[in-house]
């Protein structure tokens, strides 16, 4: 039952994920009025370029490649009889079908803006300046740790695994792990959350949603396991493309225990 909700967020994101042509088509409008170099940045120049009788100028990137439909074979057959013998064998090349396909294109005026842009995926990426994630999203975290019937914090950890609902709703299932101490004794503190993840700037991101949570107390054999939430806030300090380094601080609340973790994150959103 606890894997369910780490899995159920993959369930869900794997028929609704908001990948391919379903994020081209926002990723498509958002490049309206970007710079012709900053495609050429991503795209490379294009194959073909074609004046307009407005003025403008269509651009085709192309992709040039080869399709094999069929591989090379033969066959070999031996007849042997009392008076004689019959041997047959016949070779066969494959073949291989040249392919040319446009991955994208652009409607470009004469000052280098980008007027219209089609792709059928996300071929160009997405435009600077756009808060917007697409497809998978996963990361883990450690810090210090602290559980409100321990004495001090301790190192702790926790991941999660989802993906994308729209450009900035993202649905993950978490899993969260506490250390701490009371004394001589060691307490911990685990959760499992399924939750709604949220990017109301490119840098900053917060979380809610719903979790069972374990308590270990301080006296042998009293864990508990009890209904609660789970919250997060997160700072990236660095991002490159998809690859984020958060400063990050997660918490869990029960209705018989409290817990959190300061600390940093390697996220891949």
């Amino acid at each position: 039952m606890r894997l369910h909700l780490l899995t159920l967020a993959c369930l869900v994101t794997t028929t609704a994920c908001y990948t391919g042509t379903r994020a081209a088509h926002d990723v498509n409008l958002a490049w309206r009025g970007h710079a012709r170099v900053e495609l050429e940045a991503q795209l490379g120049a294009p194959r073909v370029t074609t004046a307009q009788p407005d003025g403008t100028t269509l651009a085709r990137w192309t992709h040039r490649g080869h399709n094999v439909t069929s591989l090379p074979g033969g066959g070999f057959k031996l007849d042997v009889t009392p008076t004689s013998f019959d041997v047959r064998a016949e070779v066969h090349a494959g073949t291989v079908q040249a392919v040319e396909y446009d991955i994208a294109t652009a409607v470009i005026d004469p000052n280098g803006t980008v007027l219209a842009f089609d792709s059928g995926w996300l071929a160009a990426g997405i435009p600077r300046g756009l808060n917007a994630r697409t497809g998978v999203i996963f990361g883990l975290h450690g810090g210090a740790g602290r559980l409100d019937d321990a004495s001090g914090p301790m190192p702790s950890l926790g991941l999660y695994i989802g993906g994308m609902l729209t450009a900035r709703v993202g649905l993950l299932g978490a899993y969260a792990f506490v250390n701490g101490r009371n004394g001589d004794d060691f307490v911990q503190g685990h959760s499992w959350g399924l939750a709604v993840q949220y990017w109301p700037t490119a840098r900053l991101n917060v979380r809610a949603g719903p979790a069972m949570v374990i308590d270990t107390d301080p006296m042998p054999g009293n864990a508990a396991l009890a209904p609660g939430g789970i919250g997060a806030v997160s700072f990236a300090m660095v991002r490159a493309g998809s690859f984020v380094l958060d400063l990050r601080f997660d918490t869990t609340v029960s209705t018989s225990s409290a817990f959190g973790t300061l600390g940093i994150g390697v996220n891949v959103n």
